[in-house]
């Protein structure tokens, strides 16, 4: 199927990823339809995604008004599903990370007609795991956002053992029309590719914090004036080229036997889930949000990151040009 040919796309799950997603697909011209059980859940997704938007229009990131944008987007209640899915195209399923919800959606829409792809936005499990008990595996597809899904550019592009030839290219090119940065995992693994970075990172963080080797502080303070600064436009593997990979063996050599090899998460991070204390939605995490600023607080890292995006997007033109 030529991307040109998709015209309406169903999100299922109208959460934080699922109104990053529906704003992706609706940006780019296509319509949309989020479904999901409660009306709460479809009026926070509304509210934010035009949010999203204006916050885009600010810093001029969209050639087209907020409101035809938002016109695009049409929402539905579970009840509503035939509705919802009826001559769609692409279903994207952006549900809580729960094996049996997700098999559950994927029995009901194993009965649309063969050609709709079926996208999962799981982000740790793999499509034969959520494909098995399928009768049309060959047409389900992992689509891996990150989070805010509207803004990060990269898209993680993952198949099932029967995932078929012909939905992994019309995906990919689907990616690249919406204006998203596809990445083909070529082999099934949980986690996919940088899930299991951010996890091996988030391990060896977990052992420094528990160690007392650095405050919560000053990891952040470190990381974003060193190698979160250089990643944002070198790759690490650009990276270790221009460090010379003599050096980063000898590097390697020597921190590699010392790393952490935990296979349970910190005792610190435990203690807080226990506790409640969640991160920005619950207001205390590794900081403290007081009552009434967790929007503001996600507002001013999404208006960051969206600074960031524009240098990305110039970057992205200066490569293509070369």
């Amino acid at each position: 199927m030529n991307p040109e040919n998709i015209k309406r796309v169903v999100v299922v799950g109208a959460g934080i990823m699922g109104a990053g997603i529906a704003q992706n697909f609706a940006q780019a011209g296509l319509q949309v339809r989020v479904l999901d059980v409660t009306r709460k859940a479809l009026d926070r997704c509304r509210s934010q995604i035009s949010s999203n938007l204006k916050e885009f229009h600010e810093f001029g990131l969209l050639d087209e008004a907020v409101g035809s944008i938002c016109e695009r987007v049409t929402f539905y209640l579970n009840d509503e599903f035939s509705e919802a899915v009826t001559n769609c195209d692409v279903v994207v399923e952006a549900m809580p990370e729960v094996i049996e919800l997700k098999r559950e959606l994927f029995a009901r829409l194993d009965q649309l007609p063969e050609h709709v792809i079926l996208a999962s936005n799981t982000s740790s499990m793999t499509i034969s795991r959520i494909a098995e008990k399928m009768t049309t595996p060959e047409r389900v597809i992992g689509l891996h956002y990150f989070n805010p899904a509207h803004i990060i550019p990269a898209v993680e592009i993952h198949k099932g053992k029967a995932t078929n030839e012909s939905v992994i290219t019309t995906i990919t090119d689907l990616m690249n029309w919406v204006g998203k940065l596809p990445v083909l995992v070529r082999k099934e693994v949980p986690g996919f590719v940088i899930n299991r970075l951010t996890g091996a990172m988030e391990r060896e963080i977990d052992y420094l914090l528990d160690e007392g080797v650095v405050s919560p502080e000053d990891l952040d303070r470190a990381v974003k004036g060193s190698y979160g600064f250089r990643l944002a436009c070198l790759g690490p593997m650009e990276a270790e080229d221009m460090i010379g990979l003599d050096t980063a063996a000898r590097a390697s050599a020597n921190i590699f036997p010392t790393l952490s090899n935990a296979q349970v998460p910190s005792s610190q991070l435990l203690e807080k889930v226990e506790r409640g204390e969640l991160g920005i939605k619950s207001g205390e995490g590794w900081y403290h949000y007081p009552d009434n600023t967790q929007s503001e607080t996600l507002g001013r890292n999404n208006r960051r990151l969206l600074q960031q995006l524009k240098l990305f997007d110039l970057n992205r033109g200066s490569e293509a040009s070369e």
